[in-house]
């Protein structure tokens, strides 16, 4: 750390043994003492209601807290407020309607009461930087961020200028700054690591690089030599960023959309496997279309296969067991419903994926499905389909492999019970060794 800067930290953790660090809020250390103040906000816990005398206690802190940071400003000193939790105290005194009266206060009320509104609990990873020359983006990139909370609009007075340049997504916040009086205003998203070294850089330009005059209003029209130049390049630039970020999110969206196909191997959940097996299904040519409810009836079909010499009825299941006869009997009455509501025989494909926890490697073949389950589906013109062998045929294809796919749609389309795909997938096995 900076010899010159005397950071305090509250309820967030560092290393560096300089930094003078404390649990509370309530404590004695003038905030105005210290070049850099670290906040992150805790919550109200082991404070039952009406056990707690607000006037006397909670609010009283962050009254005091919030003058010491205005001198803190004043200064030219730095708040970074790392953005946890929102949580709000409450609490009645008095006895009697007229005798009563409500407290209230919020874990963000050292800035300002109304502070806490803008902020909405909710964690996650995924970030998105917006301004690759703040200092505080450099520091985020070498850390790990972990949010516990995000903007969902920005703050009123005084804290209006307060400019945001890392979000989650349209409509939230992570961090962002504003310059107050000569000092500055920082928040951060959460961390469960810091980047100490770049942060204490970043800390220190803003406390002593960026202190400075406020440029009066007739600067602006005093002539520079080159500004137009410069600022045409800029324009250039900011368009091929622009055109940078649109092509990093269209591979964003592809890179998803190939790594979904995993889920072929583990999901169980009906949101999560069924979409990928109908994308798979689409790969082989089979023309899925979305689940739907059997007209007339109140059985509901996993979806329906259009292409092929026969039409198709999908049942899509996963379990970290077999699939089992219970799993399968209800898809035979689905199939009989939906003949007697079309006048269509379909064929039943039941995509199965079976013992879902195990290596994919140990479950190819008809091992995922019980041996009632091969037997009858055998009697019933349903074939039996392995997510694992279905997953194999996809890596296939990605690959810019051969397949025959009419060949693979008639040796499903023709099954009855276990649909062999192993002879079609060739190649090396994407699951290494059993």
């Amino acid at each position: 750390m900076s010899k010159r800067l005397k950071v305090l930290s509250i309820n967030f953790p560092f290393q560096d043994q300089n930094v003078v660090q404390e649990r509370e809020l309530a404590n004695d250390r003038a905030l105005f003492d210290f070049d850099v103040v670290v906040i992150r906000p805790g919550q109200f816990k082991g404070f039952p209601p009406g056990k707690l005398s607000l006037e006397q206690d909670i609010e009283a802190v962050m009254r005091v807290k919030n003058a010491e940071l205005s001198r803190l400003w004043a200064q030219g000193g730095v708040l970074v407020v790392v953005i946890d939790v929102p949580d709000i105290y409450e609490a009645t005194t008095g006895s009697g309607h007229s005798m009563r009266t409500r407290y209230s206060a919020g874990n963000y009320d050292f800035l300002d009461r109304g502070f806490v509104d803008c902020i909405q609990f909710g964690s996650g990873h995924k970030i998105e930087y917006h301004d690759f020359t703040e200092p505080f983006v450099a520091v985020l990139k070498k850390s790990e961020v972990a949010w516990t909370a995000y903007f969902t609009r920005a703050p009123g007075h005084p804290f209006d200028d307060l400019r945001f340049f890392a979000t989650a997504g349209r409509g939230t916040a992570l961090a962002g700054k504003m310059q107050y009086d000569e000092g500055n205003l920082v928040v951060l998203p959460n961390l469960t690591k810091l980047d100490e070294a770049s942060f204490f850089e970043a800390c220190a330009e803003y406390r002593y690089q960026r202190q400075g005059s406020t440029p009066p209003d007739w600067v602006k029209h005093v002539f520079v030599p080159g500004l137009a130049s410069i600022g045409s390049e800029m324009e250039k630039l900011d368009k091929q960023i622009s055109d940078l970020h649109g092509a990093r999110k269209s591979l964003e969206q592809g890179l998803e959309e190939r790594v979904a196909y995993r889920k072929l191997l583990y999901e169980k959940g009906k949101t999560q496997l069924e979409p990928v097996v109908r994308r798979a299904l689409d790969d082989l040519g089979f023309g899925s279309t979305a689940s739907e409810i059997i007209s007339g009836t109140n059985y509901e079909i996993d979806g329906r296969t259009m292409n092929g010499s026969t039409p198709g009825i999908l049942e899509i299941k996963g379990s970290k067991k077999q699939i089992g006869f219970d799993e399968f009997s209800p898809f035979v009455v689905k199939l009989l419903a939906d003949h007697k509501a079309t006048n269509v025989m379909s064929k039943g494909l039941l995509v199965g994926n079976g013992l879902c926890e195990d290596s994919p490697s140990k479950r190819l073949g008809d091992v995922v499905f019980t041996p009632h389950v091969l037997k009858a589906a055998s009697g019933n013109s349903v074939a039996l389909i392995n997510s694992v062998e279905l997953y194999w045929l996809c890596c296939v294809l990605q690959s810019g492999g051969t397949v025959d796919l009419d060949a693979v749609r008639a040796a499903i389309l023709n099954a009855n019970g276990y649909a062999d795909l192993k002879h079609f997938c060739g190649g090396e096995s994407p699951f290494g060794k059993k």
